[in-house]
């Protein structure tokens, strides 16, 4: 990667899973307060900066634009998805760990997105997010199906325990990915 480059991180899932107030959260904008639900009409995009770790072929540090893409949980945006998976890096699936029909849904929605896209399952994670109240770490699991994910339990009360360690994981893991991929192409190239 070079200065002021980018990657597009997907935030998918059913709706009223607090997909919205996580992307804020994270990308640290205001907005993070319980005021009613407030569905997002097709997709809404936040970028910020953000550290990369350091790559371990190239010297120095560099910082990347996060694209943190929050998509509708209505299925009648659907229609534009194909368009909004294009060029995606990575996902990050949220859940409402509170509804078992949310539960549920998750296997429909990675297949629906992260497959589609062709994202690997190491450059995906899920967040069961707790709407209210705290979230006990290692208290949600996935389907068996979906076991080669990676969860954390969430929640915006305990975002500086639960969200950011979460995202800071997954970020990482996600650009050493991105490094290795690079290298390989590189490789390719040269031979």
């Amino acid at each position: 990667m070079f200065k002021g480059s980018s990657i597009k991180i997907l935030l998918i899932g059913p709706q009223q899973s607090g997909k919205s107030r996580l992307a804020n959260y994270i990308a640290d904008r205001e907005d993070i307060s319980q005021n009613g639900y407030r569905p997002t009409a097709g997709v809404r995009i936040l970028e910020f900066e953000k550290e990369a770790p350091k790559n371990p072929k190239r010297p120095g540090s560099e910082k990347v634009i996060v694209e943190l893409w929050d998509m509708s949980g209505d299925n009648k945006y659907d229609s534009c998805w194909p368009a909004v998976m294009k060029d995606a890096q990575g996902v990050i699936c949220v859940y409402n760990a509170e509804n078992p029909k949310h539960e549920q849904e998750l296997e429909w929605w990675v297949n629906q997105i992260s497959k589609k896209a062709g994202i690997p399952a190491a450059q995906n994670v899920v967040f069961a997010h707790h709407l209210t109240g705290k979230a006990i770490k290692g208290q949600s699991k996935l389907p068996k199906s979906l076991s080669s994910l990676t969860v954390h339990d969430t929640s915006i009360e305990e975002g500086n325990q639960t969200i950011h360690p979460a995202f800071e994981k997954f970020f990482n893991s996600l650009m050493l990915s991105i490094y290795e991929k690079q290298e390989k192409e590189e490789n390719r190239l040269m031979n």
